[in-house]
């Protein structure tokens, strides 16, 4: 569902420098991995991740110019069953009996055109997070539309913005809906322009979420426990309370990138050397300080917004809170098998049973010669 691109070009000129160096270092975590050694002579050639300047282009105005091109999608939101992780299934929602729903990949200034079809049995929406849109074109009803009734549809058409990482959403019962599978990531390319932007060997996506899964038989037990009770209304104290509590719990037990957990989720695989980009969106009620093994990462943009050189960060452990998006970048400096997770531990968990949940997995391929 979400492309592993390999692309050459002008940023590689710093890479191939960087590839003639490997970093030693203990692959810990769960995984084993062989580390480089490299010589001292190579590791001194090497081009420290702070100093390889990231260009992510774009227009940086208002509204760019218009390119003439009309990119259409259909979204279909119904339910489905998704499997999180084998043998465990989810009542979900879905865009087109997926969740994350279809990448949706233009460039800046497109016109986007996206019908929502509501196959559901309750209103919904759909909300452009991060985009500059028309006041009638963000999704949110009862201010900016009515709700999609089920059965009907709704036309979005807007000029794209500018370029970067966004996502879209339900806004109609959001907790609710959201959390059951209504989203999606939304990339946005920059147009050609004057600045050239790096060029990457390598780009993933992680879409980060959380499920809050019964277990077999939890609700055949909460039927039992109900049969011979006296069918009594709540007084209105006790219904908001009850509403509070609910709201409150939020006690999910299983997390997911890009709709699976760990083990599910498939593995990157990279060559030494390689830089990387990873667009980060935190679609989860919850933060997730993301930690990476073996190498550190550069934060070259958030929310969408570019960081210009002296804003970047060089780190291994960033906080993604809910609703937040990350672009970040790094070189595969060791061969080996890494591991990119989240750092709230019960959070590489499924449903209390490590590991799982928000593991990614990076096989690094040594380059010739170490």
């Amino acid at each position: 569902m979400f492309s592993k691109t390999k692309v050459r070009g002008v940023g590689r000129v710093a890479v191939v420098v960087l590839a003639a160096a490997i970093a030693v270092g203990d692959p810990g975590g769960w995984f084993g991995g062989q580390p480089g050694s490299g010589s001292a002579a190579a590791q001194a050639e090497a081009v420290p991740l702070a100093e390889i300047p990231i260009a992510l282009g774009g227009s940086r105005t208002p509204l760019p110019p218009p390119t003439g091109q009309l990119r259409e999608y259909e979204l279909v939101a119904a339910p489905t069953r998704w499997e999180v992780l084998p043998g465990v299934v989810a009542d979900a929602y879905a865009y087109n009996n997926q969740t994350p729903g279809p990448e949706i990949r233009v460039t800046e200034g497109d016109t986007l055109r996206v019908t929502l079809r509501n196959e559901l049995n309750e209103p919904t929406s759909i909300h452009w997070h991060g985009l500059h849109v028309p006041n009638s074109m963000d999704g949110v009803p009862p201010f900016t539309q009515e709700a999609v009734a089920p059965g009907a549809s709704f036309t979005y058409e807007f000029q794209v913005s500018h370029a970067g990482t966004f996502m879209y959403h339900s806004h109609v019962d959001a907790a609710e809906q959201i959390d059951r599978g209504l989203y999606g990531p939304l990339i946005v390319e920059p147009r050609p322009g004057a600045v050239e932007p790096t060029r990457f060997d390598r780009e993933f996506t992680m879409m980060l979420s959380a499920w809050n899964l019964p277990q077999a038989g939890e609700g055949a037990d909460e039927m039992e426990g109900m049969e011979g009770m006296e069918d009594t209304a709540a007084t209105d104290e006790e219904a908001d309370e009850q509403s509070e509590s609910l709201s409150m719990e939020m006690d999910y037990n299983y997390f997911a990138i890009n709709g699976k957990a760990f083990p599910a989720t498939p593995s990157w695989n990279v060559d030494q050397g390689d830089l990387v980009r990873v667009r980060l969106i935190n679609i989860s009620n919850l933060v997730h300080p993301m930690h990476l093994h073996g190498q550190d990462f550069k934060v070259v943009a958030k929310d969408g917004e570019p960081w210009s050189p002296e804003q970047q960060l060089v780190m291994n452990t960033l906080s993604v809170g809910a609703g937040e998006t990350y672009d970040i970048v790094f070189v595969a400096e060791s061969p080996g098998t890494w591991v990119f997770h989240c750092h709230e531990l019960h959070h590489t968990e499924n449903d209390g049973v490590e590991p799982g949940g928000l593991i990614q997995v990076i096989e690094t391929a040594a380059s010739a010669g170490s």
